[in-house]
Parts: structure tokens; sequence; C-alpha cells
């Protein structure tokens, strides 16, 4: 990617640190990291995407924040000046808040040319280009490469360990109306959000890697509103036995079974809407974040994308991600009776993971399960 007037080099890549935003450079809105962002200043600002081959792309989104003005999308399937009058424009609308998602409909190009001509500054984050996904995206790894001259995070934000492409899955949900969307928080795509319930006063989710792993960076992106959030890595699920191998028809969690937990990372997010820790290298197989919101709100509580990396030095060029998601999915629910605080809680899939509960445990507010289906996005 190459930005005009002014392109600042990849090398210049500055990662976001609890909730603030410093960076500067363009080559930020590739990585797989959607708190890294780019500012948009006043006036005309050009990005160029070269891509690895030819696509058939179908959209291009991202995450706004505070810009305003207007988006053009030219492509292109030869490389050209910015200011060349060959580029065939094929979309233009304004920039809409939150998240602008320009469709284009099936197009073949290798370039692809973004221009904004901004009457408000603000920053952007999350860029995606994206084609309609085939089967194959879900079946087949996909290999990524890291530019030859990358920032020392790069390698770090180029390997998103809870991508549903990398084995992972959204596996629980304090609350929700629709919990087969759960996977939305980790499917790469920040404009697809999971709703929790509107009278959920601590919204919290469980991510299962698939495997135990090393992690040292874990980021959000959420609804914008004060909470503090705290991250959590796990090596089994909260008061399930380490040996235990039974998959759980039921997890329940309440403040007893919390109070045992000590987060990796806590941030006192002040409306940003995201949130990211760093921290010594850590193992575990499960990642729970959880969410308490300074004030209760009427409006539902979403999340866009939860996100885990591990070192820098550990990332390789070539990442197997395939799809944990294999056979039949059951969507079939029980209802759970006595929680406590009234809440009911349901199983719609069986599978991982390979822990369980032990026999006894108290009466808390329950988690959801969430199913286990295809993505419908890449």
């Amino acid at each position: 990617m190459e930005a005009a007037p002014h392109s600042n080099p990849i090398t210049n890549l500055q990662l976001s640190s609890k909730s603030e935003d410093h960076n500067f450079a363009e080559g930020a809105l590739l990585c797989d990291d959607p708190t890294v962002g780019y500012a948009l200043s006043d006036g005309s600002t050009t990005l160029l995407i070269s891509l690895s081959k030819i696509e058939n792309i179908d959209s291009v989104s991202f995450l706004n924040n505070g810009a305003k003005g207007d988006l053009t999308v030219a492509i292109s399937s030869a490389k050209l000046p910015a200011e060349s009058a060959h580029w065939h424009k094929v979309a233009q609308q304004e920039l809409t808040p939150d998240v602008t998602n320009a469709k284009i409909g099936l197009s073949e190009a290798k370039y692809v040319k973004l221009t904004f001509n901004v009457t408000a500054p603000g920053r952007i984050a999350g860029l995606g280009i994206y084609s309609l996904p085939a089967v194959s995206d879900f079946t087949m790894p996909r290999a990524r490469k890291i530019v030859q001259d990358k920032s020392e995070s790069l390698a770090l934000i180029s390997c998103n360990l809870t991508d549903v492409h990398a084995k992972a899955r959204a596996l629980y949900v304090s609350s929700g109306a629709d919990v087969k969307q759960a996977n939305n928080m980790i499917d790469g795509q920040p404009a697809t959000t999971y709703n929790f319930a509107p009278n959920d006063t601590a919204p919290a989710t469980i991510i299962d890697l698939g495997k135990v792993t090393t992690l040292r960076r874990i980021a959000a992106v959420y609804s914008p509103r004060r909470a503090s959030v705290d991250f959590y890595v796990l090596p089994t699920l909260p008061g399930v036995q380490a040996n235990h191998l039974i998959s759980p028809k039921t997890l329940r969690i309440n403040d007893h079974a919390l109070a045992d937990l000590k987060p990796i990372g806590s941030v006192a997010d002040d409306g940003t809407g995201r949130a990211t820790v760093d921290f010594p290298s850590t193992s575990g197989r499960y990642i729970m974040v959880k969410w308490t919101p300074a004030t209760q709100q009427e409006t539902a509580f979403s999340v866009a994308e939860i996100v885990a990396f591990t070192d820098a030095e550990a990332a390789t060029l070539m990442v197997a991600n395939v799809n944990a998601i294999s056979g039949e999915t059951s969507a079939d629910g029980k209802d759970v009776k006595d929680f406590g605080e009234g809440k009911e809680a349901k199983e719609v899939a069986e599978g991982p993971p390979a822990e369980g509960p032990p026999p006894t445990l108290p009466d808390p507010p329950p988690f959801v399960f969430v199913p286990a289906i295809v993505p419908t996005s890449p």
C-alpha cells in the first residue's frame, strides 16, 4: 500500500497501546489488528493497494472514526500512476459513521485506488477488500506473505490466531438473541458484529483457539462507551478440571468462579470503543474478554472483532489456517433451569472444548453455548 500525497514507510508502523492509537503509517490498514488505524486529514488522500494477483473484488469496507467526506473506488489490472485517466471507477459514496462499506459488484483487478475527499478529519482502520467467499476459503489453508521491508511489529500483527480460519471459534457468550452470529467477533471483518442483550450488565465471551497457543497481545473493537475491559488467557475453562475430558453441556460462571481468575491485562476505556493489552508470552487455549460498562444503556452492546497474536519472532510466513468446522453441526437447544438470577442458558453445539465441568457447581448466571457453524465471510 502507498499513500499520496504523503506516504510513510511501513517501518514506521506503531501498534496501538491500551485504547490509544497514534500510528501514521498507511500500512497499518493491511494488518490484522483493527485497533491500529490511519489518520485522514482534510483534503484529498489517495491510497494505492497492490494485491498479490488479480482477484474478483466485490466490496471494500473499513471502520471510520470521525472522518467525513466521500470515497471513490477505482480499479485496474495494470499498474498505473495515481493520476492516470485509465483507472476504472467502480464506486463513489459518502463516508458513513462507524463503518463504511462500498459495494462494487464482481470486478477483476490487481490494483485498487481509494480516493478520500475529506471535509472533517478522522481515523480509519480494519480495511478489507473482499470477494465473494468460495467453499475453498473455509477448507483450504490460506498462505500469507509478509512484506520485505517490515517493522518489528509487522510479523506480530500479520497472524491473527483468533480468525475462524485458524481453527478458532466463539465458544461462549453471556447473552444475545442470536448466538449463531457470535463468530462475527472473529471473522476478520470488523464491519460485522455480535450484539449482547441490552440488559447484560457485564458482557463477556470465551474464544476457543482450538489448541494451546503462546500469546502476547489481545485487542478488541466494540461499541464506543466508557467501560473497563478485562482480558484473560486460560489453559482450561473456568471451574473445569484440566483432565476432565467430557464435553460440557453447560458452563456456569459467577463472580465466585471469576474471583480465582487473574486478568492478563485490563483497560479503562474512556469511550474509544477499542482496547489492547500487551503482556509477556503466556500459553493458553481459551481467551475470555469481559466488559463492565460505566453506565447501563438501553442499546445493545456489540463487539466487532477480537484478535490475538503470538510473538513476532514466532510468526511464520505461511499460516495453516484450516477451518475447524467439519461434518454436521447441531443447533438443538436445551433449557437449563435454576440459574440463581433467572437467566437462561442454551446448548447449541457439542464438540470442543475437550474439558467438562466438575459434578457440582454453584448457581451463577450462565454463559450461552455458541453453535459451530460455517462462517459466511472469509
